[in-house]
């Protein structure tokens, strides 16, 4: 069979496309994807209803917060990932190496120098995580590549060398050689901004998604309000140059609300920026909000409802194909 040449299968791709946008039952389908939600009180599955019964539609993708240090959350959270899995809903949890009653950096017990000291904990949560089965997305010492956690790069002695030998021997303790067998937990490397993405990255061995934070601040002192696409283009450039096909969560999205800023608008964040950004990065999946209100720790309320608008628009969402993705691991 002749093959075609570079020219003429371009033409064909381009008489394809040309039909598909005027042609009756030839458009292009928008591909979906599937939205998330990060909320207060996450181990509550009166919460995820509450939540679902809101917005009219249940998340695909709901967060949960273990932190190693916390004798509440940091056990492994079987009764909240076994909630969540009846519901068809997938557990992201936020699986932190800290323990958040010390005020400041306990770097003689949390930093990345110290992990290995905490085997017994990481094996035993894997364990039991390949015990209970259900598909997991371990967001493990998120945002590692900025100095404001204890496993930060910059902070105590850790380095992006550190953290890619820490990531490396957890990951090996849930799916290495001589490690439990945890395959149901999948590992999402989540960074903020641009600093040190690459120099962290541990390897496509070791990561099953890339993700990413994105804030728009939207208050007091942050007035300068941009597009969702703005808003993530640098870190999506650079998670992309790392690999152009594995595939990408947005694990922190947020928006803030400054009604003394008239330029902000975060409905259209949401009626414009998700459409855009979908169309722009294939490699990216799913997007997770952010609905917390922080004002008291001087950030942003970033919740839906802050303002109405933003609220309704985010429904409007939930109501279009191309936003009700489902997400399986």
């Amino acid at each position: 069979m002749k093959h075609f040449t570079p020219l003429i299968a371009g033409l064909i791709a381009a008489l394809v496309f040309s039909l598909s946008a005027t042609t009756p039952g030839l458009a292009a389908t928008p591909r979906q994807i599937a939205l998330g939600i990060s909320e207060p009180n996450s181990q509550d599955m009166s919460t995820v209803d509450g939540v679902t019964a809101e917005l009219g539609r249940q998340p695909a993708i709901w967060s949960l917060w273990s932190d190693w240090g916390n004798p509440q959350s940091g056990p492994f959270p079987k009764d909240a990932v076994d909630g969540l899995s009846q519901r068809g809903i997938v557990p992201m949890v936020y699986w932190e190496p800290v323990d958040p009653s010390y005020n400041g950096y306990d770097c003689a017990h949390w930093s990345l120098s110290k992990i290995k000291t905490h085997y017994q904990y990481i094996r035993a949560w894997a364990q039991a995580a390949k015990d209970d089965g259900h598909p997991i997305i371990l967001r493990f010492a998120e945002e590692m590549n900025i100095p404001w956690y204890v496993w930060g790069t910059g902070i105590c002695t850790n380095t992006p060398k550190m953290f890619r030998t820490a990531w490396q021997y957890v990951w090996n303790i849930f799916r290495g050689k001589g490690g439990v067998g945890a395959t149901n937990v999948k590992f999402l490397f989540s960074v903020s901004g641009g600093r040190n993405v690459a120099a962290d990255y541990p390897g496509n061995k070791y990561v099953d998604y890339m993700g990413l934070t994105a804030i728009d601040w939207g208050i007091s002192g942050h007035t300068r309000w941009r597009t969702l696409q703005t808003v993530m283009a640098p870190t999506m450039k650079l998670l992309t140059s790392i690999n152009r096909t594995k595939p990408i969560i947005g694990a922190e999205i947020m928006a803030g609300y400054n009604q003394n800023c008239a330029k902000c608008d975060k409905a259209a964040f949401f009626t414009q920026g998700y459409p855009a950004v979908v169309a722009r990065w294939p490699q990216l999946v799913a997007m997770v909000y952010f609905d917390y209100d922080m004002t008291a720790q001087g950030q942003a309320d970033w919740r839906l409802q802050s303002p109405q608008s933003a609220l309704d628009a985010y429904k409007g969402l939930l109501t279009q194909s191309q936003f009700q993705g489902t997400f399986t691991p």
